[in-house]
């Protein structure tokens, strides 16, 4: 696991982004929206995680990557009883980050964006519509799209 999250956090910090907590196999990023080019940092630290990611996956074929990417206000900090505090993240959009992560099992794609995101970034030729997809908890579809990538040495490419 610390070779994963190695090879995913180093390009999450490098592009400007900051891993708030890991969670079990996984972890929880933000990129703060204070500058203009945040979007398409995060595009980049996903595509460049991907890419080492994926060079576990020639060693080890159980690592997978699933990553779902929303846009929206949270808020974090340390939260809990008087006996015992935990940092956390809480927010619609941090539910809607993790029902498009969850979607990436069904879809088969291994990076998942909602529509606010891919319009807030202009991103769309870098991804592909895959409609409206209805999820767990949320009463609204939410419009999920996939970020191209490709494996590497595969010659694999998703989305």
């Amino acid at each position: 696991m610390n070779s994963f999250f190695d090879a995913v956090g180093e390009p999450i910090g490098k592009h400007g982004g900051e891993i708030l907590k890991f969670i079990g196999d996984g972890l929880l990023a933000i990129f703060p929206m204070d500058r203009k080019e945040a979007c398409m940092d995060l595009i980049a630290a996903v595509r460049e995680g991907y890419q080492a990611a994926s060079r576990l996956w020639l060693q080890d074929d159980h690592v997978r990557f699933g990553l779902g990417i929303h846009l929206g206000a949270v808020n974090y900090g340390n939260i809990g009883s008087r006996h015992r505090l935990d940092f956390t993240v809480i927010g619609s959009a941090i539910n809607r980050g993790f029902k498009l992560e969850a979607l990436t099992k069904r879809l088969r794609r291994p990076a998942l964006l909602s529509q606010e995101f891919v319009d807030t970034a202009g991103c769309h030729a870098q991804t592909e519509r895959l409609g409206s997809h209805m999820v767990d908890g949320i009463a609204t579809s939410i419009e999920v799209y996939a970020l191209r990538l490709e494996s590497p040495g595969s010659g694999v490419t998703f989305g």
